[in-house]
């Protein structure tokens, strides 16, 4: 199996159950924190729903320099049906440039950086990733936490949850 392929059906795997996690997401709550440091419930949906984006980063741009370009700041979502409608529509922007991306693009070194200071430098595949998959996967895992603190019922993402069982195991 070539790379793009396998990066395609691990996106298309971990946006799946994005999607699950934040369809759980209560309109309601958007601006409930678990703790003063926290992010609020709808910047963290909305930060899980956009962080995709910075696939179409590294596939389109030679490098990212914050210094140059910082991080847009975390905003609550107008609606639910927004919030899913906006990782909708990143999801397939990112799956389409994987279609239309090659092995030998994904392999190119690319660099993030803040000025000189560089934060994270490697082959494309591994910066989509490390920075961009990784990310992602760390965030929902924090935002099933803040569903549990509010008493949500937490989707069981890659087995059994204290609510339900895996999607996979509802399948037949």
């Amino acid at each position: 199996m070539d790379i793009k392929t396998f990066l395609q059906q691990d996106l298309e795997r971990e946006f799946g159950l994005t999607s699950t996690a934040l369809a759980r997401v209560p309109e309601a709550h958007f601006s409930w924190k678990p703790h003063e440091k926290s992010m609020s419930l709808g910047q963290l949906a909305s930060h899980i729903a956009t962080l995709p984006r910075f696939i179409l980063i590294i596939l389109q741009e030679p490098e990212r320099d914050f210094a140059q370009s910082p991080p847009r700041r975390r905003e609550l979502p107008e609606s639910q049906a927004t919030l899913l409608r906006t990782f909708s529509d990143v999801r397939e922007q990112v799956l389409q440039a994987i279609k239309a991306t090659n092995d030998a693009h994904l392999l190119q070194n690319w660099v993030i950086r803040n000025g000189n200071a560089i934060i994270l430098e490697g082959k494309r595949i591994q910066v989509i990733r490390w920075f961009s998959l990784h990310h992602l996967i760390h965030h929902r895992a924090e935002l099933m936490v803040y569903l549990r603190l509010l008493n949500v019922s937490v989707p069981g993402l890659y087995g059994p949850s204290a609510d339900e069982p895996p999607a996979w195991m509802l399948k037949k």
